[in-house]
């Protein structure tokens, strides 16, 4: 059998950073869109839980947004959720099976189009396991993956090995995220105290008060050749 958990989908949107398809600029996608046909294709859990949401997300809710939503509570707690659907076809406190029909494909809260938007979120409470960050979240695939046996049926709890496996995946993808995070703090950086003197000369000339790193070290050597001033001398604690 297939170790592909998302066989017979077509993976529309990864787990990770995007460009958000409504509302624009980078933000984290906390799971991942699975597309198949017909638009309003039967969704079958991947794994085996226990309903712990089956409704309309509303606002505050944990699911604002996700439009039809079935929420299923692994055997470790972590929460699976199924959003977008259009219709469902479980109630809250129901034990499911892996590969049982919960709901079908849909387009209802904020949605682009018929899809699955699949999420595994680290608990289940409170309001669901949502949190602001991505760190309440794990990389769908390689959770199902490590999740089910080389014969692709769902088995016990990890072992220790395949925990340690998950958990330095898990790290690495947090890694990157926090990285991501440096990155977009560092490009709208407010004027560092060793630049003021720089940016109160060129003040008048400039059409922002914000610039990564490199913008303000260049605008102090700038300032300190336009003065006469050596342009080796420490600004930061580095040499420029």
């Amino acid at each position: 059998m297939s170790m592909n958990p998302f066989e017979g989908y077509r993976v529309t949107s990864s787990f990770g950073y995007r460009i958000h398809p409504l509302h624009g600029g980078q933000t984290f996608h906390r799971g991942i869109d699975l597309v198949k046909v017909p638009w309003n294709a039967p969704v079958f859990a991947f794994m085996d839980g226990i309903v712990r949401f089956a409704a309309e997300g509303a606002t505050g809710s944990g699911f604002g947004g996700y439009g039809l939503t079935v929420a299923l509570e692994d055997h470790r707690g972590y929460l699976h959720c199924y959003a977008h659907l259009s219709s469902i076809g479980v109630r809250k406190g129901q034990k499911v099976k892996r590969g049982q029909r919960i709901g079908n494909q849909g387009s209802t809260g904020q949605s682009t189009g018929p899809h699955l938007h699949y999420e595994i979120r680290k608990n289940s409470a409170p309001s669901y396991g949502y949190t602001a960050s991505e760190d309440g979240v794990v990389e769908p695939e390689a959770y199902l993956k490590s999740e089910y046996g080389t014969n692709g049926e769902e088995h016990a709890p990890m072992t220790n090995e395949e925990k340690l496996a998950f958990e330095a995946l898990q790290k690495k993808v947090d890694a990157q995220a926090a990285w991501v995070e440096q990155q977009k703090k560092l490009a709208n950086m407010s004027c560092p105290a060793w630049a003021k003197d720089a940016y109160d000369y060129y003040r008048k000339y400039m059409l922002t008060e914000t610039g990564s790193y490199d913008f303000w070290r260049m605008l102090v050597i700038m300032y300190r050749k336009e003065k006469g001033l050596s342009v080796t001398s420490q600004s930061d604690g580095g040499t420029a």
